[in-house]
């Protein structure tokens, strides 16, 4: 087993054993929010520039967010042994992880780019993919338990780029429990669909076109 290594400023590195003792590990990117991290992980570095959210993907209610800094045994806080483990920059609170499908017979997978717009934050691109694909991560600064409207709009990814849906949906991050929800407003929508999947990710599905 190879030591531990120090993170760069933006990374997180997790450890299969508590007291950074040498071990398997992983190295988390900033921005990213990873699922299911199966095993007796315990010991973390976290990097400078970066802040890490872990649920217990088993009791959503043992959360905990960790600033900069060495910890030599997280277990007792987030006991597992899966996780949903997020990776962000220090300035922001959290994610909301977007996963973009489509059911149009006869396109490919990524045929579609779906644009997301925030509150007053910036765009996050999403292009449409497995149904089992990654999640992109749209990540939100503190702002209370808040309303988050979301500005959703797509369109195809190859010319002539037709627009096939422009509307909206709400998110809230509930402080409680440190839940993320979803509400449709009366502009989601028709030809869409969106369903949560676990405590920060939801699917959005482009079930038709005109």
């Amino acid at each position: 087993m190879s030591d531990v290594p120090e993170p760069t400023p933006d990374q997180t590195i997790m450890s299969k054993l508590p007291d950074f003792k040498p071990s398997s590990h992983w190295v988390l990117k900033k921005g990213s929010t990873y699922r299911m991290l199966v095993g007796e992980l315990r010991s973390m570095k976290v990097g400078k520039n970066v802040k890490v959210n872990m649920w217990d993907t088993n009791t959503p209610a043992h959360f905990k967010s960790f600033p900069p800094g060495k910890y030599a045994d997280f277990k007792p806080d987030v006991p597992g042994p899966t996780y949903i483990v997020q990776n962000l920059d220090i300035k922001f609170k959290f994610s909301i992880d977007i996963r973009f499908v489509h059911n149009i017979a006869g396109k490919p997978a990524n045929a579609y780019d779906m644009t997301i717009k925030p509150l007053q934050f910036d765009n996050v691109v999403i292009p449409s993919g497995e149904k089992t694909g990654d999640y992109t991560a749209v990540s939100i600064p503190e702002i209370g338990d808040t309303l988050i409207v979301s500005q959703i709009s797509a369109r195809e990814h190859e010319w002539p780029h037709q627009i096939v849906f422009n509307g909206s949906v709400y998110f809230k991050y509930i402080s409680a429990d440190n839940n993320i929800t979803f509400e449709k407003t009366e502009g989601f929508p028709a030809n869409c669909d969106i369903v949560k999947d676990d405590v920060t990710g939801f699917t959005i599905t482009l079930k038709s076109v005109a």
